[in-house]
């Protein structure tokens, strides 16, 4: 029964909802209250565990913790990626001074086992239609735009306001080399850069990653996420989020109202020509047709593509069968966020720090909470302390 009230208090919407469904599926009578109560407790005492797992890590000598323990298989290519969610806080209710956000970020990273191919060159070095097209180019565009005005369809570049493109065009294109998953671990936090980083590393370390004969780290552009490639996996071959590059240029060509700007841009970045695509966009700086407001937009592309230039080969990232996006990473935010998010959801620090725990620990494919839950049993039976009188 309490194995069942947490994994419904982690994973289903509300603790309500969660007391509805243990009822109706199970009969377990558990209010909500209840619900909430034994699952931040049990949370809290699986949080503190991780905790001292990735303490004893960091005390390991340098060369233990760039060799995967033995029991831990190395995966064919090993990935890291990370992002940045938002759920909101409540530790400020009450405090009539404060004045700031309800909104709270949150660190989600997952660890990969992938498998793919090597080539002998680009197998795909053709620009893919699709991606003229593609809705999350334009959505990512979006996000980064304060006017509202400006945040819509940009009408001009009739090809991005094409519908969501036929799924066969893009199981067609390029997606056929593209790495398959194999597996799928899951962390997520609120703690620091700094701490999630060891965080990040433990679990990679504990997977077999850090051993893969090819690795990669994918992210966006977040100087947190580089700070943390450049302190914890400056082994792996960083990889810009290609979805984010083409966003800059998507912005780029609405700022200049240019119909074949943002494919042309896009066309070079596929194929790895960022230098050119580079020098094009800083004649536009000088176009004087284009308002000063726009050609902010166009700055902010050449000022992002000169930092990431470095993490932005990708015809040799193809031919090494590495992913270029980092979609597992934006579907998983989704997941957590199925839990977390929401209007009316609000979480103390503690709390929503353990609900990150499980749900993390939930949608991981090894389950930790399996060999947890035979471990924490046991520390309340005092079994443990038995085994270790009678060793």
């Amino acid at each position: 029964m309490l194995q069942r009230g947490v994994w419904a208090g982690a994973n289903l919407s509300s603790f309500a909802q969660a007391s509805t469904a243990l009822k109706m599926l199970a009969d377990i009578d558990l209010s909500a209250k209840q619900v909430r109560r034994i699952t931040q407790q049990v949370g809290q005492d699986r949080l503190s565990e991780r905790e001292q797992q990735v303490a004893r890590f960091q005390e390991r000598p340098l060369m233990e913790r760039v060799t995967s323990p033995a029991a831990a298989p190395a995966p064919e290519v090993g990935v890291v990626m990370l992002d940045g969610g938002r759920y909101q806080r409540r530790d400020h209710f009450g405090d009539e001074q404060y004045t700031g956000s309800h909104w709270k970020e949150d660190k989600v990273g997952v660890v990969l086992h992938m498998t793919s191919e090597v080539h002998g060159n680009d197998p795909h070095p053709e620009f893919p239609e699709w991606l003229a097209s593609a809705d999350v180019v334009r959505e990512i565009a979006a996000l980064g735009t304060l006017d509202p005005e400006k945040s819509g369809v940009f009408e001009p570049l009739a090809d991005l306001s094409n519908p969501r493109p036929n799924p066969q065009q893009q199981t067609s294109g390029w997606s056929e080399f593209a790495p398959e998953l194999v597996s799928r671990e899951v962390i997520a936090s609120s703690e620091c850069g700094e701490d999630f980083g060891h965080h990040l590393e433990h679990t990679a370390w504990q997977q077999g990653v850090v051993d893969a004969p090819r690795m990669a780290f994918v992210a966006d552009g977040a100087s947190v996420n580089w700070t943390i490639h450049r302190r914890h996996f400056s082994q792996m071959t960083g990889i810009l989020d290609l979805m984010h590059a083409l966003s800059y240029a998507w912005k780029a060509a609405k700022a200049c109202n240019d119909q074949v700007a943002y494919k042309c841009w896009a066309t070079g970045i596929w194929q790895g020509r960022v230098t050119e695509v580079i020098t094009e966009l800083r004649t536009r700086l000088t176009d004087e047709s284009i308002a000063v407001e726009d050609r902010e937009a166009v700055q902010r592309a050449v000022t992002y593509y000169q930092h990431h230039c470095s993490r932005m080969d990708y015809p040799c990232y193809r031919q090494q069968g590495l992913p270029l996006t980092s979609s597992h990473m934006e579907s998983t935010i989704k997941q957590i966020n199925l839990r977390l998010k929401g209007s009316e959801k609000f979480f103390r620090k503690d709390t929503g720090e353990t609900m990150l725990q499980l749900r993390a620990d939930s949608l991981s494919d090894s389950q930790p909470l399996q060999s947890f839950w035979s471990r924490w049993l046991n520390q309340q039976s005092g079994a443990n302390a038995y085994r270790k009188q009678s060793a």
